[in-house]
Formats: structure tokens, C-alpha cells, sequence
């Protein structure tokens, strides 16, 4: 029983990255031997980042102790992304877990984060820790709250804003790795970069520890200084990436805000006014002024949505263009704002509501919203589906969805308004969006009504709004 219970188990690859970490790596190989997840079904991958103290002869100690259990790499120094790059690329598990040298873990957590992705086929990453905050000295403090909300689902804006997941908690699955690899070199947090990136493919979820005293190492602990340069270089590479189409969109002015707050303090830890806080080439000048001028093209066209994601770039590109800065935050002043308990949260500028019922009894309502608006426009189709379960929405709107090739890149932006909802709630849906989309109109003072004829009229009106 006990060799068909390990046999049945994923395979889980400890992906353990050293530099001069000769006294601290012993006791995290410890942690991983230990574990009371069968020895078996763990893959220890240790990858030696050009250590130049007495690291190889802990490594090379350790094989012996227990021999065939760690596969140890070399290789020249390329920094912390490039070791763990190196180690998910040789890593054989189905499951992947990160561990920096001289970060601890509790002696059950692979067994515990296993059976929590065994439960949850849909999350693809699942975490324990959260870094500590800098307070206002700049010193690393650990606040209770964190655990309160911490961040679960898909919440790529969230983690954008700051580095809260620590990277040695991390188990997530291999078949990700497409989606996750290889980490750009440039990207100096390669713990942050693999749960941004897990959370654009999939769900992520937290599961809590008892506390037992372990805590997660800082990147450069003490150096603040390093920390908020990084954080920085971290930020700006995605928002150098924003589109229309970018998950975090319309939480961009929280990421830029934490961006601009990110370099008043590095400029205030750094003691030095003269301090280059982001490397500005004049091929990033240039390429900002181009962004600026396409920018102010797609705003002037009524484009909201293109038109602040390439604010956003031309802002990220060259952060001292007073003008690119400017922009972005009109672009920004213009944007709506929504509650996330809103059943409209995530929907962009201009909302059309359709009725799940209409839709399935007749295609051709969908068939002419998506021939007049396409992924870039700055609209939704939000359908109310909450007359169904959320099982019965989900399969009969993704089989609808999928038949007319919306779940490309380029297609309409829809969102479903599922069930249950308070009676009062779904009422009022029609009354507090832009426009309806029916062949049974409602009587005012509900949103102006357009049936499958009127599509064109009805993007003539969004571009309106939208322009307003």
C-alpha cells in the first residue's frame, strides 16, 4: 500500500538556488530532507551560481551523506533569475517549488501545498508566506492584515503594486512553465515574476501556516537601497508591455502610483539628488515620444482603452517626460471606477448588457455585436446569467462563446454576471449600464435598448460616450 501511495504521488522538484551561501545552504537542504512528503517523490536540483567561498564543499558533503538525493549544477555567475531559469529548465517534477539558500520551511508544507493542488485542479500556483512591508523608516516589518486579504484568483494588478508573496513559498505546476519561461534577464526578482506570471495563466491561492518561527529571506536584506531599484526595474518592464488587452488595465493607476512612490523613496534612500534611479537611453526617448504621439492619436479618436495603454508605455519608457507623465494621467482621470463587489467589476468604459436567455435562444444578437466591436474597442458585453446556476452559465456560455471565436486575444471583451444575486441587484443591472442589447426593449429610465439590426448605430453611440 505504502509503495502504490508514493508511486501515485506527482513528482514535486525542489529547485534550490546558492551563491557564497556556503553557511546558511545546510540548513535549507535540511528543511528539504525532512519534509514529510516521501523522499521519493522529491527531486532536490541544487544550482551553484559561481560561489566563490566554501559553498561547493557544503554541496559536495551533502551528496555524499546522501547519495543519489541532490543533483548539483554549476555554472558562472548570471545572477539569482538566471540560476532558478536554469533550474526550472533541468527540473523534471510536475510540481516545482523555488527555495532560496537560508530560507526555511516548515517541516510539513510540500505535503500540505501537494494536496491543496490535488484538490484544486484550477489554481496553478499556490503559496504560505508573505513578505514583510517597509514601514516608514525603511525598515522591514511584518503586518498582520496581510493575511486578512491576502491576494488569491487572478490578482496580476495587486501583485504588480508591490512584492508580497515570498518567493520561497511558491509550489507551482510545471505546465505553466510555457507561459513562465524564460525569465527575461533583465528581471531582477525572479520569485516576483513567477507569480505575476502564474496569476495572468491561472488562479493562485494562499494557504496558511501555523506559525513555527521560520521566516523568508528579503531579497538583499538590509539594502533597501537595491530593494526599491529593483522594485522599480521590476514594474517598469511591465508597464512598458501594457496593452488594451493587459489584465491589469484597469488597475494601472494604483501600479503607476506605487511606481512614482517606489522612486520618491529610492530617491530619498539613496541620500545622493544625483542618483540615476532608472537608466533612460535616447533610443527609450525616442521610443516615447513615438508612443506619446500614438497615444494622443488613439485618445483623439475616441480609443480610451488603446489610447491610455500607450500612455502608460510612453510613460514607463522615458518616467521624466513631463508630457508622457501628463497624458497618462488624464487618460487615467478619464477611466471609470467600479467596486469590486460591483457585478460589473472588470468591465471596461462603455457596458452593453445583454440577457443570457436571448442570447442562447438567438445567436444572431452576439453574431452583430462582435462584427462592430472587437477586442480593442473600450466596451464589454456584460450577460446577465444570473437566472442560471453558475455550473449551467458557464458550460452553455463558454460553448457559445467558443462558437463564434471569442476566446481569442482579438475578440470582444465580454464578462457573465452570474448567480445567485439579490433580487434587487439584478433589476437594477439595466438602469446602470450605457446601453442594452435586446430584441425586447425596456421602457426608459433604463439604458437605451438596440436590437441585432442596430449594432452600427450602437457603436456610433459607445464612441460618443466614450469621447464625452
Amino acid at each position: 500500500m505504502t509503495i502504490i501511495a508514493v508511486m501515485s504521488l506527482p513528482l514535486v522538484s525542489v529547485l534550490v538556488t546558492v551563491h557564497d551561501d556556503a553557511s546558511r545552504v545546510g540548513a535549507t537542504l535540511d528543511d528539504v530532507l525532512t519534509q514529510d512528503y516521501p523522499q521519493e517523490a522529491i527531486e532536490l536540483i541544487v544550482v551553484d551560481d559561481g560561489s566563490q567561498d566554501a559553498t561547493a564543499d557544503v554541496l559536495d558533503e551533502y551528496r555524499q551523506i546522501y547519495p543519489g538525493r541532490l543533483r548539483v549544477l554549476r555554472q558562472p555567475r548570471g545572477g539569482a533569475s538566471a540560476a532558478l531559469d536554469r533550474a526550472l529548465r533541468e527540473a523534471r517534477g510536475e510540481l516545482l517549488a523555488p527555495l532560496a539558500a537560508g530560507d526555511r520551511w516548515p517541516h510539513g508544507r510540500v505535503r500540505a501545498q501537494v494536496a491543496l493542488l490535488e484538490r484544486r485542479p484550477e489554481v496553478g500556483l499556490v503559496y504560505s508566506r508573505m513578505l514583510p512591508r517597509d514601514n516608514a523608516h525603511g525598515t522591514p516589518v511584518w503586518l498582520p492584515e496581510l493575511e486578512v486579504d491576502p491576494p488569491r484568483g487572478r490578482p496580476v494588478g495587486r501583485l504588480l503594486r508591490e512584492e508580497i508573496v515570498a518567493p520561497s513559498s511558491l509550489l507551482l505546476r510545471a505546465t505553466l512553465l510555457d507561459r513562465l519561461t524564460p525569465i527575461p534577464s533583465e528581471i531582477p526578482r525572479a520569485g516576483w515574476w513567477l507569480t505575476v506570471r502564474a496569476a495572468k495563466a491561472g488562479e493562485i491561492e494562499w494557504l496558511p501556516e501555523t506559525p513555527d518561527g521560520v521566516v523568508e529571506t528579503l531579497p538583499h536584506p538590509g539594502d533597501r537601497v537595491t530593494r526599491l531599484r529593483e522594485q522599480l526595474l521590476f514594474q517598469r518592464w511591465f508597464l512598458r508591455r501594457t496593452t488594451s488587452e493587459s489584465m491589469f488595465l484597469d488597475e494601472l493607476g494604483e501600479i503607476w502610483r506605487a511606481f512614482a512612490a517606489g522612486a520618491r523613496k529610492l530617491l530619498s534612500a539613496a541620500d545622493d539628488p544625483f542618483a540615476e534611479l532608472i537608466p533612460v537611453s535616447d533610443a527609450d526617448r525616442a521610443d516615447a515620444r513615438r508612443l506619446l504621439a500614438d497615444a494622443r492619436e488613439a485618445l483623439s479618436r475616441g480609443d480610451s482603452r488603446p489610447g491610455l495603454a500607450l500612455a502608460a508605455r510612453a510613460a514607463a519608457t522615458d518616467p521624466f517626460c513631463d508630457a508622457a507623465r501628463t497624458l497618462l494621467a488624464e487618460a487615467l482621470a478619464r477611466r471609470p471606477r467600479r467596486s469590486p463587489s460591483d457585478p460589473l467589476a472588470g468591465a471596461r468604459r462603455f457596458v452593453t448588457l445583454a440577457f443570457a436567455d436571448e442570447l442562447l435562444a438567438d445567436c444572431s444578437l452576439l453574431q452583430a455585436y462582435v462584427r462592430s466591436f472587437d477586442g480593442h474597442a473600450d466596451a464589454t458585453l456584460a450577460i446577465d446569467a444570473s437566472g442560471l446556476t453558475p455550473a449551467a452559465a458557464e458550460l452553455k456560455l463558454s460553448r457559445l462563446v467558443h462558437e463564434h471565436g471569442l476566446d481569442g486575444a482579438e475578440g470582444a471583451h465580454l464578462i457573465a454576471v452570474l448567480g445567485p444575486i439579490d433580487a434587487a441587484v439584478r433589476e437594477r443591472l439595466p438602469f446602470g449600464v450605457d446601453a442594452l442589447l435586446t430584441a425586447t426593449p425596456r421602457p426608459a429610465p433604463a439604458a437605451p435598448s438596440f436590437a441585432a439590426r442596430e449594432t452600427a448605430a450602437l457603436r456610433a453611440f459607445a464612441a460618443r460616450r466614450s469621447a464625452a
